[in-house]
C-alpha cells in the first residue's frame, strides 16, 4: 500500500514513520557510523582523524620541518575533506597530540595543548603543530598506490579510504566514539606489546587467544596506574566486552612528627586530576566526624615531570582504612567499560583481539602486495627508459647523425625509433639526454643502474608471487617499528585475582623486595616475591630461553642495579624502572630499558650498586685471559653508564665479581687449566686493561673462570654434551701468565663451553637440558665425564648458561 502523504496550507508534510525510517533516518545513521564515530580496524582512525593526518602530510609538517600554525592546519583540512566545522578538525588535532589521551601521540603540539587537569587548549590561532615521528608510520608508503582512494565531498581531489597504517595503531591508541545505536571503546596497548602479538599471529595464524596473551596480556593506558581484576582480560580479549578496574599507583611517605602523606604518582585514565582532588576534598568535608577527618591538607604537586599529588595525614592515621573509603568514593579506582567495536569489510563489527589482529594482518599483506606492484612497475618503467639510453650510447655517433640531419624533433624521434627499433617513450627520453650523459662516469653509472634495478625486478617479482615473502616482509617492518619506537609499559599488572570491594586495597608502591631476572635472550624482569614462590621453575616442563635465569638477585624496589656487558661497559638500572612479570614471563628487551645499550652487547654481570661499590675489590676477566682488579669504589659514577675495562680489539669481558682472597680456577676452550693466585695483583683503575692471567694457544679463548676455596668441585661441559665434577685440586697452582695443563680428555672432546660452582642450562639445537651439578660424576683430569644429551650420537651442545636461581 503506497504512503499516504498530505500537506495543509504547505506548511508541513505528513508522511508515515517506515518512510522516514528509510528515507531520513537510516541514511543519517549510516554516516554516523560508516564516516563519522566509529573507527576504520585496517588503521585504527576515524575519518577526522585521518583527514588531519594525510593534510598535515600535505602541507609539509613534517617531523624534521618546523612547526606550522595550528589554524592554517585546520583551514587546509577543513577546504580540502572535512567541511564540517573547524571546531571538529581542531579538537581532533588537539587530542592526537595529548600524551595523556594517547598511547602514541600523532601529532607533535607547541604551545598550550590542555591538560590533564581538564584544561582546554588554546585557540588555534596560538597553538602550532606538526606530525610526530610516529606518525608518519601510518602514512609510509601512502604515494605508491598503497589503499584504495576516494573523492573529496565536492570530487575536486581524492582523500584516501584508510592509511598504510604500518602498526595496529587500533589496539595501540584505541578509540572512542558514540554512534547511532552504536559505541565503541578500545583501550590502549603498549606498542611493543602489540607488534609482539601480531608478529605472534603472522607466525602461527592457528595460535589460541590464551597463547596471545603472552605476548598482550593486558592493556597499557598512558597515564600508568594499576589494571586489578585479570580475570576479566581473557574474556575483553574473546568477546569484544569487558570491564577492567584502574587503579592510580601511590605510595606512602613518612613526615615530620610520625605522620604520613600518600603519594599519588598515575592516575587512572580518562581520569580529570584536578576534580579527583576536588572530589577527595569534598568527600573529606562530608565525613568531618569519620576516616577521612584524618586528611588535614592535599597538595597538587605535580609538574612537567609528572604527577604528584600529596594527600596529608594526620599523626596515628588509618592509612589503610582511608585508602579503601578513597578508593569506594573517589577516581582513584575506576572501571574502563570495553566495546571493541570498528568499521571491518565494510559494516561496523563487535571483534575480539584474535579477530582485530586477523584484519589487520591481512590488510598490510595488500600493502606490502600494492607497494611491491607500484615499484615494480616503476622498476619497469625505468628500466625501459635507461635500456633506451643505453642503446643510444652504444651508438652515440649515429644517433647524433639522426638528429643532427632531421628536420624537426618529431622526424628524429621517428627515425630513432626505426633504426633502433625504440619505443615512443625511449625515442623521446635519447632526445632529452643531456650532453653530460656521454661522459664515461655518467656511462658507468647508468649500466649500474640498469642491472641494480634487473636486480630489484628480480626481487619484486618473487615477492608479489610469494604471499609468505609478503608476510616475512610486514613481520620484518613490524619489527623495525617496534626497535624504534618502543616503551616500557606504563600500566602495572597486579597479577593476582584480588577482592575489588569497598574494603579491599591494593598493596601500596613502597620499598619492597623483589627478583630481578635477566635471562639469555637479553631480557629482563622483576619477579614479585609471592609470585616467585608460587611459579613453576621446572625447565622440563617447555621452557625457553627467556625464561632460563642466567643472573639473578635479590633487590628493593628503591635500589639500583649495575649491569656489566661484554664489550666492557656498565649501565646503571634503577629496579623499580623494570617492568614486572611472572617468573615464566618473556621479560622486556633490555635495550628498551637502558639507553646507550647497542643490540650487539651481551649482560655478562648484575649485581646492586650499594653492595658493589662498597666492595673492597672488583676481579674482572676477559676472553682473552686478562685479569684486573679493581676497588669498588671505581664504579660509583653520577652517569647513567661508563666503561668498565679498557679491552684489546676483539676480546671480551666474561666474568665480573667482588672478592676476597680466593684463587681463580680458569680452563680455556680446548681444555686447558690452571688455578692462579690473586694476592699478587696489584689494584687499577676503572679504565684500565689489566694483567695476563692465563696464556692461551693461538686461536683459543677463556670458556670460563671460578673463584674457588680449597675443597670444592666444579662443572665442567663439552660441546659433544660430555660433563663432570672436577675436584679443584686436579688444577696446577701456577703463577699468572701459564699454560696450565689438559683437564679433560676423550676423543670427543672438542671445545670447552662451561665451568661453574652452580646447576647450568645447556643447548642443543631446540631442546634446554637442566644440568644439576650435584647429579654429575665426579672425575679427576685425565676423564672424559658422562653424556649429558642421552647418548644420542651426534647431538651437541651449541652454548650453556648457569642457572641462576634462589631456593
Amino acid at each position: 500500500m503506497k504512503d499516504k502523504e498530505e500537506t495543509f496550507e504547505n506548511n508541513y508534510v505528513t508522511k508515515s514513520v517506515e518512510r522516514v525510517l528509510h528515507e531520513s533516518m537510516l541514511p543519517y545513521s549510516e554516516f554516523v557510523i560508516m564516516d563519522r564515530a566509529l573507527p576504520r580496524v585496517e588503521d585504527g582512525l576515524k575519518p577526522v582523524q585521518r583527514r588531519v593526518l594525510y593534510s598535515m602530510l600535505e602541507v609539509g609538517v613534517l617531523p624534521d620541518r618546523p612547526y606550522r600554525k595550528s589554524a592554517r592546519i585546520v583551514g587546509d583540512c577543513m577546504g580540502k575533506y572535512h567541511p564540517h566545522g573547524d571546531r571538529s578538525i581542531y579538537d581532533t588535532m588537539v587530542r592526537m597530540a595529548q600524551g595523556f589521551n594517547m598511547e602514541e601521540v600523532l601529532v607533535d603540539g607547541h604551545g598550550n595543548f590542555g591538560s590533564i587537569d581538564g584544561d582546554s587548549a588554546a585557540a588555534m590561532r596560538y597553538t602550532e603543530a606538526k606530525l610526530s615521528p610516529i606518525s608518519l608510520e601510518l602514512l609510509k608508503d601512502i604515494e605508491k598506490d598503497t589503499v584504495k582512494w576516494s573523492f573529496n565531498f565536492d570530487d575536486s581531489r581524492k582523500e584516501p579510504d584508510m592509511l598504510p597504517g604500518r602498526f595496529p595503531n587500533l589496539l595501540v591508541n584505541g578509540g572512542t566514539g558514540i554512534a547511532v545505536g552504536l559505541a565503541t571503546n578500545i583501550p590502549t596497548h603498549n606498542l611493543g606489546e602489540t607488534i609482539d602479538a601480531t608478529v605472534a599471529y603472522i607466525e602461527n595464524k592457528d595460535i589460541t587467544l590464551h597463547e596471545m596473551m603472552k605476548y598482550l596480556p593486558a592493556p597499557d593506558f598512558p597515564t600508568g596506574g594499576y589494571l586489578l581484576n585479570t580475570s576479566e582480560f581473557e574474556k575483553a580479549y574473546e568477546t569484544g566486552k569487558g570491564r577492567l578496574i584502574i587503579q592510580a599507583k601511590l605510595h606512602i611517605e613518612n613526615a615530620d612528627n610520625g605522620k604520613k602523606n600518600i603519594v599519588i604518582t598515575d592516575i587512572p585514565y580518562n581520569v580529570n586530576k584536578s576534580v579527583m582532588l576536588q572530589k577527595i576534598a569534598k568527600e573529606k568535608e562530608k565525613d568531618s566526624t569519620g576516616l577521612l577527618s584524618s586528611i588535614y591538607e592535599i597538595v597538587d604537586e605535580s609538574d612537567r615531570s609528572g604527577i604528584r599529588a600529596v594527600i596529608k595525614l594526620k599523626r596515628d592515621s588509618n592509612v589503610q582504612a582511608i585508602l579503601a573509603l578513597l578508593y569506594k568514593t573517589t577516581d582513584l579506582r575506576t572501571s574502563f567499560g570495553v566495546n571493541m567495536v570498528a568499521i571491518a569489510s565494510g559494516k561496523p563489527r563487535l571483534m575480539g583481539l584474535l579477530d582485530i589482529i586477523s584484519y589487520y594482518v591481512d590488510y598490510q599483506q595488500q600493502v606490502i602486495y600494492r607497494r611491491t606492484k607500484f615499484d615494480l612497475e616503476s622498476c619497469l618503467k625505468k628500466e625501459h627508459i635507461l635500456e633506451g639510453l643505453y642503446v643510444a650510447i652504444c651508438n652515440i655517433d649515429e644517433v647524433i647523425r639522426i638528429i643532427k640531419t632531421s628536420k624537426s624533433t618529431s622526424e628524429a624521434k621517428s627515425r630513432l625509433i626505426e633504426r633502433f627499433t625504440l619505443t615512443d617513450v625511449q625515442a623521446q627520453a635519447i632526445l632529452d639526454m643531456r650532453l653530460a650523459r656521454l661522459t664515461s662516469l655518467e656511462v658507468e653509472k647508468l649500466v649500474s643502474e640498469l642491472k641494480r634495478l634487473k636486480q630489484l625486478i628480480r626481487e619484486y617479482t618473487q615477492v608479489l608471487k610469494s604471499p609468505k615473502m609478503q608476510m616475512d616482509i610486514v613481520k620484518k617492518e613490524l619489527l623495525e617499528i617496534k626497535e624504534k619506537y618502543a616503551t616500557p609499559r606504563r600500566t602495572k599488572i597486579i597479577e593476582e585475582d584480588i577482592d575489588i570491594s569497598e574494603t579491599s586495597s591494593i598493596a601500596l608502591e613502597m620499598a619492597e623486595d623483589v627478583y630481578v631476572v635477566v635471562t639469555p635472550n637479553q631480557t629482563i624482569k622483576n619477579v614479585s616475591q609471592k609470585g616467585y614462590n608460587m611459579s613453576n621453575k621446572d625447565l622440563n616442563d617447555g621452557a625457553n630461553l627467556f625464561e632460563v635465569p642466567e643472573f639473578m638477585c635479590v633487590a628493593n624496589t628503591q635500589e639500583t642495579l649495575l649491569l656489566f656487558t661484554d664489550c666492557g661497559n656498565f649501565y646503571k638500572l634503577g629496579v623499580k624502572e623494570i617492568p614486572q612479570c611472572r617468573f615464566r614471563d618473556k621479560g622486556y628487551q633490555l635495550a628498551t630499558l637502558i639507553k646507550n645499550l647497542t643490540a650487539e652487547e651481551k649482560i655478562v654481570a648484575v649485581f646492586k650498586e650499594k653492595d658493589f661499590v662498597a666492595a673492597a675489590k672488583i676481579l674482572m676477566v676477559t676472553k682473552s685471559g686478562m685479569i684486573k682488579i679493581s676497588a669498588g669504589e671505581e664504579y660509583s659514577i653520577q652517569r647513567s653508564s661508563a666503561v668498565a675495562i679498557k679491552l684489546r680489539e676483539d676480546d671480551h669481558l666474561m666474568y665480573v665479581a667482588p672478592y676476597t682472597n680466593e684463587r681463580l680456577a680458569m680452563i680455556s676452550e680446548s681444555g686447558m687449566g690452571v688455578s692462579v693466585p690473586l694476592d699478587d695483583i696489584s689494584l687499577s683503575g676503572r679504565v684500565s686493561i689489566g694483567v695476563k692471567g692465563m696464556q692461551l694457544a693461538d686461536m683459543d679463548l677463556i670458556a670460563g673462570v671460578s673463584l674457588v676455596g680449597e675443597n670444592v668441585t666444579i662443572a665442567i661441559i663439552s660441546d659433544s654434551g660430555f660433563a663432570k665434577n672436577m675436584p679443584v685440586s686436579e688444577l696446577p697452582k701456577l703463577p699468572r701468565n701459564r699454560k696450565g695443563v689438559k683437564i679433560m680428555i676423550g676423543k670427543s672432546i672438542f671445545k670447552i663451553l662451561y665451568i661453574g660452582l652452580y646447576d647450568c642450562v645447556c643447548v642443543s639445537g631446540d631442546d634446554l637440558i637442566y644440568v644439576k651439578r650435584a647429579s654429575l660424576q665426579t672425575g679427576n683430569k685425565n676423564s672424559s665425564g658422562k653424556s649429558i644429551t642421552g647418548n644420542k650420537a651426534g647431538k651437541k651442545i651449541s652454548n650453556a648458561f648457569t642457572y641462576d636461581i634462589y631456593e
